[in-house]
């Protein structure tokens, strides 16, 4: 045969086999997750919570023009500006979801369809890598099953932006294939990939980041390849420009709303090293024999097997000469011995706890993990160097070495700021904590969201380790395969596809023709993703919603909706007009229809036999407070000694009480009798510690009292936090009266803080 014809048919046979591929994982795909195939018209495949929010969002990139003002303002949670920003935006997968919703203008099979293809997209993303890396089908055919029915990614059938993180896989693609011979096709690829997976999920902006970086370390630090790296880091900035608008005003919001992430939030979703010996509920096989956990990381047995045996058969083919001198073997017995002590000391404060006994007359001590880490790490690069084969597979650049590297760095970082054990801080900081120095880390709330890339460095390194112990294209090999395949398919198995009833919308009550804003009653208790997925619908804004953060006003307003607070529905209403919708199956005394009649000039405006909704017209705005008087001191009932840090002019420092209960006061002292009219505590961007109930008072001699003003805070609280989201005053005003003592009483009983950052009092307004 010519070899031209030769090489036709070797690429003809290629795309049969990749074809072969991308079929089976469709077909494994949709077994695994049925009913999903069949319902995904129907049903959302998942719950009411996350599925839905995300639904919403493809909805509204289908029905906008992403980033328009008007796609940056999301339709949810009025009258809050700039709501796209509180979540991921999707846009990644906007190339299948979008389509999907133009021709049917189903929210749920465009939701659905997305998801589904997530498991194929995945699959083929890392055959087409580790194919590159071995040229060895099976292998690659193996490596994409791991990766895409991996019982660590079962867990994830709730988040479509875990699930959405082929762009990773892609980008190295891209990336090898640009090092190998470069073509700018190759690049484009990378380029592509890094703008496809920014977009799916903002964690791998930083995540993603982190593994193209060290790549870029590995492979393009020897001669030969680092005068390719400037042309990789052009395409990386280049394609980087067009995140750039979406981070910019993800920052500017954020930083108006004062958004930000607790460090007690980052080490609630951080992994400890039991996560890897957790699985979900939904993994088949595994449930039956690991607990489900928070974090649910193990990866199933057959892809850690295969990596161990693949390390092992490098490790054993490039084993030292029995000729080597015998100071270096001493030497080698020696480190072997001191990583074996340092491993063993390491696992023993794992599980058991610090070390503090005695051996003979030696004291032994280990009280965290920083002394035996650091002498492993010392020990194990001695080893590396005193080891030929490691030596050599470094110097060349080993895919076995990279990404089985990649698999401990990405765990070890999974681990969060503070490696722990049952609670136990064991490494204080851990090297995430050194990465959330750099700007962006601190505000990630799930380090565990970098297992996606720690599981891609286990499918490659998995898949590099058959291509080494199986022959290519034999019998033996593709019994082997085949083998290995079914084992995989039982550790992925679904128990069963969580499926729940789509979102109704309530056109009859809620029709897109009007303008009016919208607040569904009830509002909560959980997510509200109901009423998020029909605003995308209909474009109406709407109070409710759901989202990765809230507005600051929303604990608030939540709180005083469940209260049924009059003043909290005239605040909404001093806004502007806008339409009450209770939904009668979720009313069953008919309070809630009750208490949106009772709004001041509501009109019962229309029904659909189950819904309500009552037209309820702007209202009065609030008074206007007047001068703000001079205060000579604050007196507390309790923490006395803080009490001044109401009046120092500092909005970041404050007086509390903590828990709030009926008998907390505060009074404020004036130079002299005046006349007062109104009181304004700020209670800067701590969202749950507003007064549940406040009374204030006045006197002229501290002794006799006149009641000024009593009742909820939830308008008050609602209204200071639309004013200025990072300050929240809340504005109390009342009838003129002279007085030098006005006292606040806290009359309610809560878990929270009664927090005054700082304290004014105000005269009457000037005519």
């Amino acid at each position: 045969m010519p070899p031209e014809n030769r090489s036709r048919e070797v690429l003809r046979g290629r795309r049969v086999r990749l074809v072969g591929a991308v079929a089976v994982h469709v077909i494994f795909a949709a077994v695994v997750t049925w009913p999903l195939l069949r319902d995904m018209s129907t049903h959302v495949a998942g719950d009411q919570g996350d599925p839905i929010l995300n639904t919403a969002i493809l909805v509204w990139n289908a029905t906008t023009l992403p980033f328009s003002e008007q796609w940056w303002n999301a339709p949810h949670y009025f009258p809050t500006q700039g709501v796209t920003t509180f979540t991921e935006n999707l846009l990644g997968v906007y190339p299948i979801s979008s389509p999907i919703y133009w021709l049917t203008a189903n929210p749920v099979l465009a939701y659905n369809v997305a998801l589904f293809l997530t498991w194929p997209l995945s699959g083929l993303a890392i055959f087409l890598l580790v194919r590159r890396l071995t040229d060895h089908d099976a292998a690659a055919f193996l490596a994409g099953l791991m990766f895409a029915f991996n019982p660590m990614r079962g867990v994830a059938v709730f988040h479509i932006q875990t699930l959405a993180t082929y762009g990773i896989p892609f980008g190295l693609v891209g990336l090898h294939g640009y090092l190998a011979d470069q073509r700018r096709g190759w690049l484009v690829l990378f380029g592509l990939a890094w703008i496809q997976q920014g977009f799916a999920n903002g964690y791998y902006i930083l995540y993603g980041g982190l593994i193209f970086g060290l790549w870029l370390l590995y492979y393009c630090s020897t001669r030969s390849a680092f005068r390719h790296a400037g042309a990789i880091l052009v395409a990386w900035a280049v394609s980087s420009l067009a995140l750039v608008p979406m981070l910019l005003r993800y920052r500017a919001v954020h930083d108006v709303m004062g958004m930000h992430r607790s460090i007690n939030e980052i080490l609630y979703f951080s992994a400890s090293p039991h996560s890897w010996f957790e699985v979900g509920d939904i993994t088949w096989l595994w449930h039956w024999v690991l607990p489900s956990g928070k974090d649910n990381l193990f990866p199933g047995l057959m892809i850690v097997a295969l990596t161990v045996a693949g390390i092992g058969h490098a490790l054993t083919r490039g084993r030292e000469p029995s000729s080597s001198h015998w100071l270096h073997g001493r030497l080698r017995s020696v480190l072997w011995a001191v990583a074996a002590v340092s491993v063993a000391s390491i696992v023993w404060v794992l599980w058991s706890g610090p070390v503090d006994t005695m051996v003979g007359p030696i004291a032994v001590k280990m009280r965290s993990l920083d002394r035996g880490l650091v002498v492993l790490a010392l020990d194990g690069v001695l080893l590396a160097v005193s080891t030929s084969s490691i030596r050599r597979a470094v110097s060349s650049r080993s895919h076995l070495i990279f990404y089985s590297a990649g698999i401990l760095v990405f765990a070890i970082l999974a681990c969060g700021p503070i490696l722990r054990v049952d609670e136990r801080p064991i490494l204080d900081p851990a090297p995430y904590g050194w990465l959330m120095l750099l700007p962006g880390f601190n505000e990630l709330r799930v380090p565990t969201q970098i297992k996606m890339i720690h599981l891609v460095c286990l499918a490659v390194a998995a898949g590099l380790s058959f291509a080494r112990i199986s022959p290519q294209r034999t019998r033996k090999g593709l019994v082997a395969c085949g083998l290995c395949a079914l084992a995989i398919a039982m550790e992925g198995w679904f128990t069963a596809m969580p499926l729940d009833n789509s979102v109704p919308l309530w056109s009859v009550v809620e029709p897109s023709d009007r303008s009016e804003p919208i607040l569904e009653l009830p509002l909560g208790p959980g997510f509200d993703g109901a009423p998020t997925l029909r605003a995308s619908v209909h474009h109406r804004r709407v109070m409710n919603g759901v989202s990765g953060y809230d507005p600051p006003y929303y604990v608030a307003l939540k709180a005083g909706l469940a209260a049924h607070d009059p003043d909290l529905l005239a605040a909404i209403g001093s806004i502007g007009p806008i339409d009450i919708v209770v939904d009668g199956s979720a009313d069953p005394d008919g309070a809630h229809l009750r208490y949106a009649a009772s709004a001041a000039g509501a009109e019962r405006v229309g029904t659909d036999g189950v819904r309500t909704v009552f037209r309820v017209p702007r209202a009065a705005a609030p008074s206007e407070l007047g001068q703000a008087l001079h205060i000579m001191g604050v007196q507390a009932v309790r923490n006395a000694a803080t009490s001044s840090l109401m009046i120092d002019g500092d909005r970041a420092t404050g007086w509390g009480d903590y828990p709030q209960r009926p008998d907390g006061w505060v009074i404020a002292t004036l130079a002299s009798p005046q006349p007062v009219a109104g009181v304004a505590t700020s209670i800067g961007d701590f969202l749950l510690d507003f007064p549940r109930r406040l009374a204030i008072d006045t006197s002229i001699d501290n002794e006799t009292w006149e009641p000024a003003w009593e009742g909820p805070t939830f308008g008050h609280t609602f209204l200071g936090f639309i004013r200025a989201p990072r300050d929240a005053e809340l504005r109390f005003s009342f009838s003129p009266r002279e007085a030098r003592f006005v006292r606040l009483r806290q009359l309610d009983t809560s878990t929270t803080m009664w927090r005054i950052s700082e304290l004014t009092i105000h005269a009457p307004v000037s005519r």
